[in-house]
């Protein structure tokens, strides 16, 4: 016994007196105005610090408790400032920073990059990847949104390291914000929040520090970024009432409909993973979660004029027409009675008094790409792409919403503009 004590006295010094490792981060979450949460991992407990500048002033956030997975705030920070940022150590690096979201109610344009289907360790998903880093080198993103499958295959948390973190670590995670929404392969095809890595790899804004209203869920909540609304849904979470997203009803929806309410800025992106309209590698007329997705829930964006609708789950690029009272199967489709647009010029629109239809676009060959089912382009689709990889880029002022769609070579495969006199 006295032997055992020794020994676990020689390790418990050990560790006291080794410099702990960063073996994962840091990576950014809960970008505010004022604030951030940056985060890491370490290959032992240590105590939390950074230290922060903007402009020569160097400061410093410090949490004594010994931990490995470290979660820090920056707070008292300046809205639309950059902040050179270093765990540890006041020896700044060039590509570790971060810059605070706009005041709320700014006017400010922003860049928003939108990822899907992305974590499965292909030779795709780094071309994309590579082709959004070459495309946005002199104006980068502002905040990233995640559109799940985040991880494959499981969700697991050496995925979430093999096939993200070691990925997109070096050119995008030290200084993008990400906004995540999880899928199915990050929940390992169940359904209950508690279980799946992500809910513990991420910090959501669930509290309207971000903007939007309260949601005290992981799962879903609503950010104010410039002029744009973002919320992100969970298509996988099944409430203690047996409710999902795809249901139309539920706490989920409740809140998104009061969110969606409350919302007084000039655009409205909703994004999650199970599209309501697609026919590439998933079907939305078979497939009962988007089915029910397009005949429940594309309803309620009509009614709250949200602008744009982006999810990922099927493995190609997708892109309707600007669309209202559409909720039948694909052959339903009728363009004289659907599509609901002020047409300028080709893929450019300009909102009339009576508003627009529902844009809705599938981005989920961020790593994974190809597959169509019959029916396949869409009938509401005016592009669709579905033999090479991709992710969306939007660039978002106060009276202009321009969406591009980057290929994996770096070429623009789709573009369309929409104007808000």
């Amino acid at each position: 016994m006295k032997k055992i004590l020794l020994l676990f006295l020689f390790q418990a010094s050990v560790c006291l007196g080794q410099k702990a490792q960063i073996i994962r981060g840091p990576y950014l979450q809960s970008v505010t105005p004022t604030s951030v949460l940056v985060r890491w991992r370490t290959d032992i407990p240590a105590p939390s610090q950074v230290y922060y500048q903007s402009k020569g002033k160097v400061l410093s956030a410090i949490d004594s408790n010994r931990v490995k997975d470290h979660v820090l705030k920056l707070h008292q920070l300046k809205p639309a400032t950059r902040y050179a940022y270093q765990i540890d150590s006041k020896s700044f690096e060039k590509n570790r920073y971060v810059v605070t979201a706009p005041a709320f109610g700014s006017k400010e344009s922003v860049r928003i990059w939108a990822l899907g289907d992305f974590g499965d360790g292909s030779a795709s998903q780094k071309s994309v990847m590579n082709s959004i880093n070459a495309y946005t080198q002199g104006n980068r993103p502002d905040v990233w949104i995640w559109l799940g499958d985040n991880a494959y295959d499981n969700g697991k948390d050496e995925e979430y390291q093999k096939n993200v973190f070691d990925v997109y670590q070096d050119l995008f995670l030290q200084n993008l914000p990400i906004y995540p929404s999880p899928g199915n392969h990050d929940y390992a095809g169940k359904h209950n929040p508690s279980e799946p890595p992500y809910f513990k790899i991420f910090n959501m804004p669930t509290e309207g520090q971000a903007g939007g209203i309260i949601s005290h869920s992981e799962s879903y909540y609503s950010v104010n970024y410039g002029p744009v609304h973002l919320v992100a849904l969970d298509t996988e979470m099944q409430e203690a009432s047996g409710l999902m997203l795809k249901d139309g009803k539920g706490n989920q929806v409740d809140w998104l409909k009061a969110d969606l309410a409350a919302n007084k800025l000039p655009w409205v992106v909703v994004y999650f993973h199970k599209p309501p309209y697609s026919k590439g590698s998933h079907d939305s007329d078979t497939e009962l979660d988007m089915k029910s997705m397009r005949e429940n829930m594309t309803s309620i964006f009509e009614e709250y004029k949200v602008d744009l609708v982006i999810a990922g789950h099927s493995h190609v690029y997708e892109r309707s027409f600007p669309m209202r009272g559409h909720a039948g199967v694909n052959e339903t489709f009728d363009a004289s009675k659907h599509i609901v647009a002020q047409s300028k010029a080709p893929n450019q629109f300009v909102v009339g008094p009576n508003g627009q239809g529902v844009i809705y676009v599938v981005s989920g060959s961020g790593g994974k790409v190809g597959g169509q089912r019959p029916g396949y382009p869409m009938k509401s689709s005016v592009y669709t792409n579905n033999t090479i990889g991709g992710s969306v880029l939007l660039d978002v002022s106060n009276h202009i919403f321009n969406l591009k769609w980057i290929q994996s070579d770096g070429h623009v495969g789709d573009e369309f503009v929409i104007e808000k006199p």
